[in-house]
């Protein structure tokens, strides 16, 4: 059985009663950092001296995850991100998919995410939203951005720190003028959530309102 498990995106207090009872029990863990992993267990007080670690970045090979696969089938394997729910614009995706394929029997925790909290505090009508993870870096992103602006549905996505301000810049240059909603530092000290007008938050940037800090979750929403 593979169990997909969600950890903290920022706050350790998030973590689920049965997440931890998981990790202290199930033997073999596919991470997406075992660095990142061992740490948050040492902070759970689990001790893991005894117990596997693999890595799955983008990086893996088909190999090493069909040996992953392999491991599925004979024990219970544990797949964790470094943040947040596996499989969300993250690697797990592959070994999820692979479960489909062979018909393995895997089961998913659900709990901590980025996207959800932003989707909530954004204050759009969410009945229907569309969620594209990471925008292209360059094919196909003016193609996205064209759609957001148009569509009747408020489109959700993550963007990197070294990125918001371009991003928002250009779907501004295409004209967009609708609403914004923006979260950053979730469940932490400094966490921001703000929806407004694509204008006022450019100004917010430029005027040091909204730090350079971070991962951010956007979503835009045509007037």
């Amino acid at each position: 059985m593979l169990y997909i498990i969600p950890t903290p995106i920022g706050n350790l207090q998030d973590i689920t009663l049965r997440a931890i009872e998981l990790l202290k029990n199930l033997e073999c863990l596919i991470c997406e950092d075992t660095r990142s992993t061992k740490k948050l267990m040492q902070l759970l007080s689990i001790d893991y001296s005894a117990k596997q670690f693999y890595s799955l970045t983008s990086f893996t090979s088909g190999k090493q995850i069909q040996h992953y696969v392999d491991r599925i089938k004979q024990q219970d394997v544990w797949l964790v991100s470094d943040a947040g729910t596996p499989w969300l614009s993250d690697p797990g995706k592959s070994l999820v998919a692979l479960c489909h394929e062979h018909q393995l029997p895997f089961t998913v925790l659900p709990w901590a995410n980025a996207l959800v909290p932003v989707v909530v505090a954004s204050g759009f009508d969410t009945s229907q939203f569309v969620f594209v993870g990471f925008l292209p870096k360059k094919k196909g992103k003016q193609t996205l951005m064209k759609e957001m602006i148009v569509s009747e549905r408020p489109y959700f996505f993550y963007e990197s720190v070294h990125r918001i301000q371009k991003v928002l810049q250009e779907l501004h240059n295409l004209w967009f003028r609708g609403k914004v909603s923006l979260g950053r530092e979730l469940t932490k000290m400094h966490e921001q959530l703000l929806t407004d007008d694509i204008e006022k938050v450019l100004a917010m940037f430029q005027a040091g309102q909204i730090p350079l800090k971070g991962e951010f979750v956007v979503g835009v929403r045509k007037s």
